[in-house]
């Protein structure tokens, strides 16, 4: 089995950063990689609660993503199971962890590891398209000061 890590540090509080992983009016402003857009965001975010998250491609395929919250710690961690329900990838379902780390004021460090990967490609991919929507959400973050 294949995984990634990605550690990486965001200006914004550890509030906001933990809320816009499960807070549908959050994720919809950055979870969906490049040019990319979130349609609907469906979330019963409570351990052993399920999401669902709809995307749509630039040239108008519809993606959905589904899911568990595995662990829910507020502001400390989150785990999730990841699938598509398209079943293209060799990959049926993969598990996320996110930490969540307050390490100067105003910053935050995130670690973000996917494993359970079929091959080097799809790890690739995944990563590639984390780092992408982490993009979005230090931009999202940066501009969401007053959040407590």
């Amino acid at each position: 089995m294949h995984q990634f890590t990605i550690d990486v540090t965001l200006d914004g509080s550890l509030p906001f950063i933990y809320a816009a992983f499960h807070e549908p009016e959050y994720l919809s402003e950055w979870f969906a990689p490049g040019d990319c857009s979130v349609t609907q965001v469906m979330s019963d975010f409570k351990e052993g609660g399920r999401y669902r998250i709809k995307m749509l491609e630039p040239h108008g395929t519809e993606i959905s993503l589904t899911g568990e919250y595995v662990t829910v710690l507020a502001n400390e961690k989150l785990a999730f199971s990841w699938a598509w329900e398209d079943n293209l990838e060799d990959s049926v379902m993969t598990a996320v962890d996110v930490h969540f780390e307050a390490v100067n004021d105003g910053q935050v460090r995130l670690v973000v590891m996917q494993s359970g990967f079929a091959n080097q490609d799809e790890t690739d991919q995944h990563q590639y398209a984390w780092m992408s929507c982490l993009e979005k959400l230090a931009v999202l973050a940066s501009e969401t000061s007053n959040f407590n």
